[in-house]
C-alpha cells in the first residue's frame, strides 16, 4: 500500500482523537456520508472537500501530512523491533519469514523502494547468524547507490550501514564512515541516533582493526573517542579501550595492546556483562600470539 492510500483512516484518527464527529464537520459542501466513505477507503474525496474538511478540524496541511508519515512509519519501527530479538536468538528462521514478508510487500507495492531495503537488511543478519551463506555483491552496490543518492541520512540510513559493514569493502566503508562524521554536528542534536551513530562508526572501527586497514582504523580511533562525551557511557568506552588495544598491538605496541585489551576485558566481567566479556576473549585469543 502506497502511503498516502491510507489518508482516510489518518484523517478518521485525528478526528476521533479530538473527539469530534463527523456531523461537526460536515458542510452544503462536504457531507458527513462522504466523509464517512472517505474514512473506510470506500471513496476518495476532491481536494477542495478534503480542504474544507481539514479546515473544519482545525488541523493544517502540513500537521496532516506530518501525521501521514508518522502513521507510515508505525510499520517499519515495527519492523526494526523485530530484528533485536531474532538477532539475539541468532534465528535464522525467523529472518528469513521477514524476508518473504518483505519480498512480497516489494513485489506488490515496488514504488516502495523501502521494502527492498529490508530484504537487503535482512539477508545481511542472515549472513552474520551463518557464515557459511555468502552476502550477495549486488546488494552492496545497490546500497551504496542507495546512500549516496540519498540527500538525509536518518536513521535508518545508519542502521543500514551499522548492520551490514562485515560485508563491504575497506574504502566503501570508509567512505560511509567519512560521510557518517560530516553529518555528526546534526545527529549530535537527537539523542537516540547519536548513540546509534556512534555505535556504527565503533563497529567500522572494529572492523579496520580486525581486517589490518590500520591507517584507516587510526582515522576512527581519533573520531569516536571525541564523540564520546558522556563519562558514564562506559559500555562504548570500554569497547574503544579493547580496539585501542588491539590497534596497538597490530601496530607492534605489543605489551601496550594487550594491557588494553585485559583491562578492557576485564571491565566487562567487573559490570556482569559476561557475554560481552566472552565475546572479545574470543577476539583477544584468535588475534593475540
Amino acid at each position: 500500500m502506497d502511503k498516502y492510500d491510507n489518508l482516510g483512516e489518518v484523517f478518521k484518527k485525528l478526528r476521533t482523537n479530538r473527539h469530534i464527529s463527523l456531523k461537526q464537520i460536515a458542510t452544503d459542501e462536504v457531507s458527513a456520508s462522504q466523509l464517512s466513505r472517505f474514512e473506510s477507503g470506500k471513496s476518495d474525496i476532491s481536494l477542495s472537500k478534503f480542504l474544507i474538511a481539514l479546515d473544519n478540524l482545525n488541523i493544517e496541511v502540513d500537521e496532516f501530512i506530518d501525521t501521514v508519515n508518522d502513521y507510515h512509519r508505525t510499520e517499519q519501527i515495527r519492523f526494526m523491533s523485530a530484528l533485536v530479538p531474532l538477532e539475539y536468538e541468532r534465528n535464522v528462521e525467523g529472518f528469513r519469514k521477514m524476508m518473504l514478508e518483505e519480498e512480497a510487500k516489494f513485489s506488490k507495492n515496488p514504488d516502495v523502494y523501502r521494502y527492498h531495503l529490508n530484504v537487503i537488511l535482512l539477508q545481511g543478519f542472515i549472513c552474520k547468524c551463518d557464515e557459511s551463506i555468502p552476502f550477495p555483491k549486488e546488494y552492496i552496490d545497490e546500497i551504496a547507490d542507495y546512500l549516496f543518492t540519498t540527500e538525509e541520512w536518518n536513521y535508518y540510513e545508519i542502521i543500514l550501514i551499522g548492520n551490514l559493514y562485515l560485508f563491504i569493502d575497506i574504502p566503501l566503508l570508509h567512505k560511509m564512515g567519512q560521510e557518517i562524521i560530516k553529518r555528526q554536528e546534526f545527529y549530535r542534536e537527537i539523542g537516540s541516533q547519536k548513540s546509534v551513530v556512534l555505535i556504527t562508526l565503533l563497529n567500522i572501527f572494529e572492523t579496520c582493526v580486525y581486517r589490518d586497514a590500520l591507517d584507516v582504523a587510526e582515522y576512527y580511533k581519533e573520531k569516536t573517542i571525541k564523540l564520546i562525551t558522556d563519562e558514564t557511557d562506559l559500555y562504548k568506552r570500554t569497547i574503544h579501550l579493547f580496539l585501542s588495544g588491539m590497534l596497538d598491538y597490530k601496530e607492534e605496541k605489543k605489551e601496550t595492546g594487550i594491557e588494553e585489551m585485559k583491562r578492557a576485558i576485564q571491565i566487562f566481567e567487573w559490570v556482569g556483562s559476561e557475554n560481552l566479556a566472552n565475546n572479545y576473549k574470543k577476539d583477544f585469543e584468535k588475534f593475540v600470539k
